[in-house]
């Protein structure tokens, strides 16, 4: 059956999505969590838009291209009946022998003298039936007057027409040309497409076998990508199976780069972190009390069990024993829970301080503890962002202490300055002061060996500074320096005395009085 403009469209297939490489190595039993996955689900979607796209893009090309060579064959059709009909306008003016032929007969010989391809066919057609045919390859005609005389349509008298014809199986693209002043007569030009058609297929099929070559790569590209980018998740999954409550240390193992999975991968670590210095202060906290309570804890039961009931100064002496270990108890909770929340943020409130009032102040509250000879070394007259309270407690902290291993005639001094950085430190931070506050005695001192540990929770100098109190005072005043982004320090040489210092940065500039 003949048609008209019948092209066939290059159908552009691809094969079926190639699955990750490592669905390959897993038992049945997993598919249904691998097909769940992130890294299965990127990597099919990846494909999917792949797969979309290169079908897209091969049917928008392959239809363009299809119609573009059928157009282009059209163009040449006409172009050599062009050349028959104007060969035979020709000779009628010049030749007389052609002035009295008919002119279906002159079109003959003008088909003739052009000599059709091997591919192509020349006919005219005089009312519906083929009068004539010229046939590039007589060994097998490629019209027949049975398939002309089924394609009535293709003949229109008002112009040029273009069709498509069956011959054998094949495709044989044809153009008609009305001869001007003779009515019922056409001009037939046609070609034999079906290589052009065969060679358009095995492109379409070649962009298929590319398409498919293309997806699978990117299947096992993107499989290896994705894997390796999500490698940090399934890390992150592994390490929160291990952590429990008797193992915090697992961490994620990060590798380079920057990307969002990574980062995700080090706040994790972060979040570990910071849930294992929570488990080991409040581990820290309860071995702390545990430690500290049980001594006063026994001496409260050895009192009661030797207890008389019926003497009455046995009573009174057993109570006063009892009060003050309940008071040292109290003062040792007091100082154990001021340690465990001096990591909270709220833990320093700061306000702008003026650091010679807050000496004065300091000094007014220490020179009652004993009588000592007591000083004010170097006032900085400067106004800075501090917690008022917080650093008065550590500074009589100090005071207390030194107070401890010093005698009546001993000196203790407090003294305070701003430090201020180098023009030119080597850095490319900005500078920064620095509040220097200390408290100086001339007692006893403390071993080099010693001077670290004294600022431990219940650490003690094995010489010299270290017989009294409950070792939570210097632990307490490292806390606030430290809750003020600083450091606390001593400086000392046994047997000559001893100078705590608090070093704090100071957030913003430093502002005189």
């Amino acid at each position: 059956m003949a048609t008209l403009d019948e092209r066939p469209s290059g159908d552009a297939q691809a094969g079926p999505t190639a699955a990750s490489p490592e669905s390959e190595t897993q038992d049945p039993s997993g598919w249904g969590a691998k097909i769940h996955s992130v890294r299965f689900r990127v990597v099919a979607a990846m494909l999917g838009m792949m797969l979309a796209g290169l079908i897209t893009a091969g049917l928008v090309t392959f239809v363009v291209q299809f119609q573009e060579s059928d157009a282009r064959l059209d163009q040449a059709l006409q172009d050599r009946a062009n050349a028959v009909v104007k060969l035979v306008q020709t000779k009628k003016e010049t030749s007389k022998d052609y002035a009295n032929r008919t002119y279906i007969s002159a079109l003959h010989e003008a088909a003739e003298d052009i000599e059709p391809r091997s591919n192509e066919v020349m006919a005219g057609i005089v009312d519906g039936r083929v009068a004539w045919t010229v046939e590039g390859n007589g060994d097998n005609a490629l019209l027949k007057n049975t398939m002309f005389a089924d394609a009535a349509g293709l003949r229109n008298p008002a112009g040029v027409s273009f069709g498509e014809l069956d011959s054998d199986g094949r495709p044989l693209r044809t153009v008609v040309l009305p001869m001007r002043g003779v009515t019922g007569t056409f001009l037939l030009v046609g070609r034999d497409a079906g290589d052009q058609r065969e060679h358009n297929a095995s492109t379409v099929q070649t962009y298929s076998l590319v398409a498919l070559g293309m997806l699978s790569a990117a299947a096992v590209i993107g499989g290896m990508v994705a894997g390796r980018l999500l490698d940090p998740l399934r890390r992150m999954r592994e390490t929160s199976r291990a952590v429990g409550p008797e193992d915090l240390t697992q961490r994620v193992e990060v590798r380079k780069g920057e990307n969002d999975v990574t980062l995700l991968a080090k706040t994790f670590n972060t979040m570990l972190e910071r849930l294992d210095d929570g488990a080991q202060q409040q581990q820290q906290f309860l071995d702390d009390a545990g430690h500290e309570l049980r001594t006063p804890l026994t001496i409260l039961r050895g009192h009661l069990e030797l207890l008389t009931v019926d003497d009455p100064d046995d009573v009174t002496a057993t109570r006063d024993v009892l009060l003050d270990e309940v008071d040292r108890m109290q003062r040792l909770v007091d100082d154990l829970l001021l340690l465990a929340n001096s990591g909270d943020p709220g833990f320093i409130r700061r306000e702008p301080v003026r650091i010679p009032e807050l000496l004065d102040q300091v000094m007014e509250k220490v020179h009652v503890l004993a009588d000592r000879n007591w000083q004010i070394d170097e006032r900085a007259d400067y106004v800075v962002d501090a917690d008022p309270q917080r650093l008065t407690q550590a500074l009589v902290q100090l005071a207390a202490n030194a107070v401890k291993y010093t005698g009546p005639s001993s000196t203790i001094a407090l003294g305070s300055r701003i430090e201020h950085p180098a023009a030119d430190d080597g850095t490319s931070l900005p500078p920064q002061d620095t509040l220097l506050l200390w408290v100086r005695d001339d007692g006893i001192g403390i071993a080099a060996e010693d001077q670290q540990r004294i600022f431990e929770r219940f650490g003690r100098a094995h010489t010299g500074r270290g017989g009294e109190g409950s070792g939570l005072g210097l632990a307490i005043v490292a806390a606030i320096a430290q809750a003020h982004g600083g450091m606390a320090t001593v400086e000392s040489e046994y047997g000559h005395g001893a100078t705590f210092l608090i070093r704090i940065p100071l957030q913003s500039a430093s502002v005189r009085v």
